[in-house]
């Protein structure tokens, strides 16, 4: 469990019923330094020490911990891990779920510390943890894995109050315990409340920027908080009320605060408030409150209620003026979050958020006082326009009468800032006003200029529009009209013109005029045309989406926020949930859907509205489906598309969906599982076919090869005899002896040569099962290329020897130019393919009179096929696979590792050349004949190249000889600096002497337990044997290892352990043992060798897991067992 954390309270012992000064009995604090602080009671830290206290006085023994003093020294080192880290830490520790916490921990508690010490997570928790242990801590412990929670929501009882926090916590499983877990917290309360404030400032600036005018503004507000009713619980707003005729904003009016009313501008939340409130407070109402600027908190439980509260609730009063004032114009009353507290957060929060409101608010009231001083002017202008309009009508009144109306009209209209124009009747300008000059952007040096140049001051395009005005004007005609300017800076100025023709005696003589700049109510136009044409939009797309939705083939429905009602679907959710045709308002989902599956849809349509976002999910029908045959299947299958509806302001309507009918999808899916189960079921059986073949056939090759190496030694006992008898008098029969002795080493030379035959087709099988599988890695190590070669080179040196094959292993110069000593590859794989080919070389070698065989190894910076061995044919990959090195990290130190292997052979023709590397292909029926084979092994040296990035391939000549080669893809590497990869350390490098190497032989198989045993022996082993795993621990116990035996008793160097035996098999055997010496019965490390007739590398590594040094596969020869035997008894 995790919770946030929050002020250590100096109180907090007060509030638990177990006080920390019963300290803990003294007899049961006599541990050692190394028990750490928990058996301490003076650390120097108080509250560490009462924690302590409170730690020694739980009840543990009624655990399944047991007492405290009973505690393993890990666990009560894992203890003071925790109680010595400052952030909250707990342990959840055995079957019964105890929780153990740290100081940091307690204090996240409230009243269940001290009490939850020792106590059941679940019971010390309540309802709170119910519901985390059901989920993420089950998981942790199922699955043995870290588990993250982030940004859990929970609400307890803390503090006096019910307190929302958000957590992340961790859940880390404990190795080496028999059940626990240590958990990790972090609050990420402020964090994620700090987003959340910031969001809402966020949506609430952009709400209110498009908000022109203080009415709309006010009635804005509470409905812009009522989009989080966990920030806002609830709101209302009293502005006050401004008259309408004054020239001033309420702000910047001199009347103040306590001498104006105020009125309710809006309400929401909490209805048993907002549904009380008075609509208008007469003045004097806030009179106490005119001079607060910053948010004022109001609880609700003050013993004196002060006059101007309006709500029975906690509230926060915040004052709202402009930035131009610091007269208070409105109050806005937000309700507090019940479960939070108000910190100093929460208090800088209402300031940023009271600063917006000022911000916006003055934004508004500009915006208002603009429009107010535009009417202003466009009614003077109206005015003045009319008087001159009425002035040049008169023409029939005296000259000076008329100029002088005319130049004091024309004094008002340039206060007016209204343009005044006169043009001759050839359209040069002969007078302008300032106002004209700077609104069409005319300049003094066009006076008595160009004609008509007044075309000169607008657009070209309006031409067409105003010539037939101008015909107008100087034919005696008046008119009004609106047309465009390109203005000062070409930015385009819409005016209303009023042009009236000057008469004299009856003649027009010029042309006269005003304009006046009506720019802002043109854009209201454009807007409101603009506006109009987008619902015109809107119902089309409307009309268009229903006939869609009508028509589509996929159900569409909309959904209400709650209750599940829909509020409008298509003709194709009738048809695929089969529920009759009715009103929307009486569909029901649980009559459609499948009963089991009704709780998922549920939790669908909630988890759209509560988390925001778009949810998909599969769920049944209570409607059969059947196939094209008319065979009912089972119910109807639908994957369903869930998101949220919006509304203007940005909250959730309610839901959008669609649904699809997948049956026919999920009868395939369930189809195509029983084919891949039946496929899995075959695969199976097809390798445990294989496990058995390999491992009845292993288990004879053996002792057929354990036989023939004692063959072999006793022939060469008789032979030296036979040497002998040559020098007496008996030298015939000496003779004739050294003949059949000869005979019969030939005779076990063919033995042990089909033996390996035999062996070597075992594995290759096994290996072409795991290619065809996919189940073939490759594992890199660390390798020296020399020591791959001398190991390579002593596996073969005795069969060479027997085949009069004279063996050579050379490194290639290349090597010391690219610096490579050392190399990352999987050295099984590698000799694997080397392997194979001195196989064949030997075989192919055996008739030859000249018989040599050179191994040779190489680097290359570029891939070897191309050009680096230019004599070689290499295969073409026939499937490209990605080699280990082939990231970037290994790209500036990655090359190629290149071995041939050439042989003084038979050669090979060019069309036997394009076979042998094929699956089950040699070169020619007679290659068969006469040398025998399976095909496989050429075949698996290609796949076993190329999946280390590689190729191989041949260059051969017949009658001369051939040279196989192949290279792989590695890297540099350093020489590794110690052996810590070994499964124990070398304690001494001195080898003992064979007699001093006693081994026990755990083998089920009677023949293989004598003939292993005499073997062993004759290399003056001594040697005991066990049946089975049970009697290989009966014999344990009778030998010096065993604690408490005298140290004449039997000793103990290495046990051979069969895998595979009844009563107790090797893998059992081995944990016990490894057991027995883990709890001190068994002294020492005993060295064990896995010896298995499966072959397969998931058994070997069953062996190493359960505790076995080392592993060897039946068959094996006893020159291969031998030196396992010995490295690993130079470690007891």
């Amino acid at each position: 469990m995790s919770f946030s954390s929050k002020p250590r309270d100096s109180n907090l012992a007060s509030m638990h019923a177990v006080s920390p000064a019963k300290e803990f009995p003294s007899s049961h604090i006599t541990k050692t330094a190394q028990q750490g602080i928990l058996f301490e009671s003076n650390t120097g830290d108080s509250h560490l020490d009462e924690h302590l206290g409170y730690i020694r006085n739980a009840d543990w023994a009624s655990t399944s911990l047991g007492p405290l003093e009973s505690w393993s020294q890990d666990l009560i080192q894992l203890c003071q891990i925790s109680l010595l880290d400052p952030n909250p830490r707990s342990l959840i520790l055995g079957p019964d779920r105890i929780l153990f916490y740290n100081e940091a921990y307690s204090e996240l508690c409230g009243d269940r510390h001290p009490h939850a010490l020792g106590q059941n997570v679940i019971e010390a928790w309540g309802e709170v943890a119910q519901d985390l242990i059901s989920g993420p801590l089950e998981t942790a412990e199922r699955t043995g894995r870290r588990v993250q929670v982030e940004d859990q929501p929970l609400v307890y009882l803390r503090n006096g109050f019910l307190e929302r926090v958000y957590v992340r916590w961790t859940i880390v499983p404990l190795a080496g315990y028999a059940q626990g877990v240590y958990v990790s917290l972090t609050d990420s309360t402020e964090t994620m409340l700090a987003e959340k404030r910031r969001a809402a400032i966020r949506a609430l600036n952009t709400a209110w920027n498009v908000v022109q005018d203080p009415l709309t503004f006010w009635q804005s507000i509470p409905q812009s908080l009522a989009l989080d009713p966990f920030l806002f619980p609830f709101a209302f707003l009293y502005a006050a009320i401004s008259d309408p005729d004054s020239e001033f904003s309420i702000d910047t009016s001199p009347e103040p605060t306590q001498a104006m009313r105020f009125k309710l501008e809006g309400a929401v939340g909490n209805s048993e408030i907002t549904s009380h409130l008075p609509g208008e407070l007469g003045p004097g109402h806030f009179e106490l409150l005119s001079d607060l600027r910053d948010p004022l908190l109001f609880r609700s439980s003050e013993a004196s209620k002060p006059s101007w509260s309006l709500s029975p609730q906690d509230c926060i009063l915040c004052p709202i003026s402009s930035n131009r004032s610091q007269k208070v114009i409105a109050y806005l009353f937000l309700g507090i979050d019940p479960k939070r507290p108000y910190n100093d957060a929460y208090r800088e929060w209402m300031n940023e958020f009271t600063r917006c409101l000022s911000n916006a608010v003055t934004s508004a009231l500009q915006s208002e006082e603009q429009v107010r001083n535009q009417r202003r002017r466009a009614a003077a202008a109206a005015s003045e326009q009319h008087l001159l309009v009425t002035a040049l009508a008169n023409r029939d009144k005296e000259v000076v009468a008329v100029n002088e109306e005319l130049q004091r009209t024309l004094e008002v209209v340039e206060m007016a800032n209204v343009g005044v124009f006169n043009y001759d009747l050839d359209g040069r300008l002969i007078y302008a006003n300032d106002a004209y000059s700077n609104m069409t952007g005319c300049q003094p040096e066009i006076m008595h200029g160009k004609e008509l140049v007044f075309l000169d001051l607008t657009y070209p395009e309006d031409t067409e529009y105003l010539m037939p005005k101008w015909e107008c004007a100087i034919s005696g005609q008046s008119c009004t009209f609106e047309m465009r300017y390109r203005g000062p800076k070409n930015e385009g100025l819409w005016v209303l013109a009023a042009v009236v023709p000057v008469l004299k005696d009856g003649i027009v003589t010029s042309v006269s005029g005003c304009i006046t700049n009506i720019q802002d109510t043109k854009l209201r136009e454009t807007e409101s045309a603009q506006r109009l044409q987008a619902l015109e939009r809107a119902k089309s797309w409307e009309q268009r989406f229903a006939n869609f939705a009508e028509l589509a083939p996929v159900a569409i429905f909309f959904g209400s926020q709650s209750h599940h009602h829909l509020s409008y679907c298509n003709r194709a959710w009738f048809e695929i949930t089969g529920h009759p045709v009715v009103g929307f308002e009486q569909i029901d989902w649980s009559v459609i859907v499948y009963e089991e599956d009704l709780e998922l849809v549920r939790s669908m349509w909630t988890e759209v509205i509560a988390a925001n976002k778009a949810v998909s999910t599969q769920f049944r029908l209570r409607r059969r489906w059947s196939d094209g045959n008319g065979v009912v299947i089972g119910p109807v299958w639908v994957t369903a598309s869930v998101l949220p509806e919006y509304k203007e302001d940005g909250s959730i309507k309610g839901i959008i969906g669609t649904m699809l009918d997948i049956s026919a999808l999920k009868f395939a899916e369930t189809v195509q599982h029983m084919k891949a189960q039946e496929a899995l079921e075959a695969k199976r059986q097809s390798s445990n076919f294989i496990d058995m073949v390999s491992h009845e056939i292993r288990n004879p090759l053996s002792a057929v090869f354990h036989c023939a190496d004692a063959a072999q030694d006793t022939l060469a006992d008789m032979l030296d005899l036979a040497s002998r008898l040559g020098s007496t008098p008996k030298l015939e029969s000496g003779n004739q002896l050294r003949e059949l002795i000869a005979n019969a080493v030939d005779s076990i030379n063919t033995i042990i040569s089909c033996t390996q035959h035999q062996k070597g087709i075992v594995d290759d099988i096994l290996v072409l099962s795991k290619l065809d599988s996919n189940l073939l890695q490759i594992t890199p190590s660390a390798v020296k290329i020399t020591a791959l070669l001398r190991d390579v080179e002593k596996m073969f040196e005795a069969e060479a020897q027997r085949s009069d094959v004279q063996l050579q292993t050379q490194a290639h110069p290349s090597l010391e130019e690219l610096n490579v000593s050392w190399a990352m590859l999987d050295p099984g794989r590698v000799q694997q393919v080397l392997i194979n080919l001195l196989t064949n070389a030997i075989k192919f070698c055996k008739k030859k009179q000249f018989r040599k065989v050179t191994i040779r190894a190489g680097a290359s910076r570029i891939r070897p096929s191309e050009n680096v061995l230019p004599d070689i044919d290499f295969v073409v990959a026939h499937s490209l696979h990605d080699s280990v090195y082939d990231s970037a990290e290994f790209e500036s130190h990655s090359f190629y590792l290149w071995f041939t292997v050439e042989d003084t052979g038979r050669g090979m023709s060019a069309e036997e050349k394009t076979r042998i590397f094929a699956r089950f292909s040699q070169g020619s029926a007679r290659t068969e004949t006469e040398y025998g084979g399976s095909g496989l092994g050429l075949f698996i040296s290609r796949e076993l190249s190329e999946l280390q990035g590689g190729e191989i391939g041949v260059a051969s000549t017949l009658d001369v000889g051939s040279t196989f080669a192949f290279f792989v893809k590695t890297h540099h590497i350093d020489a590794p600096a110690s052996t810590k990869g070994l499964p124990i350390q070398l304690k001494q490098k001195t080898k003992k002497l064979s007699a001093d190497i006693n081994i026990l032989v755990v083998e089920d198989n009677a023949v293989n337990q004598k003939v292993l045993r005499k073997q062993l022996t004759n290399h003056a082993y001594t040697v005991s044997v066990a049946d089975n795993g049970l009697d290989c621990l009966d014999y344990l116990r009778t030998t010096k290892h065993w604690r408490g035996n005298p140290s004449s008793a039997p000793a103990l160097s290495v046990i051979l352990m069969d895998i595979e035996m009844p009563k107790m098999n090797g893998l059992e055997a081995t944990k016990m043992i490894r057991q027995y010496e883990k709890e001190g019965k068994l002294m020492g490390h005993i060295p064990i060798i896995a010896v298995s007739a499966n072959a397969r590398q998931e058994q070997t590594n069953m062996a190493l897991e359960a505790g076995m040094d080392d592993s060897i596969a039946k068959p094996f020869r006893i020159p291969d067992l031998v030196p396992k035997i010995e490295r690993l008894a130079g470690w007891m």
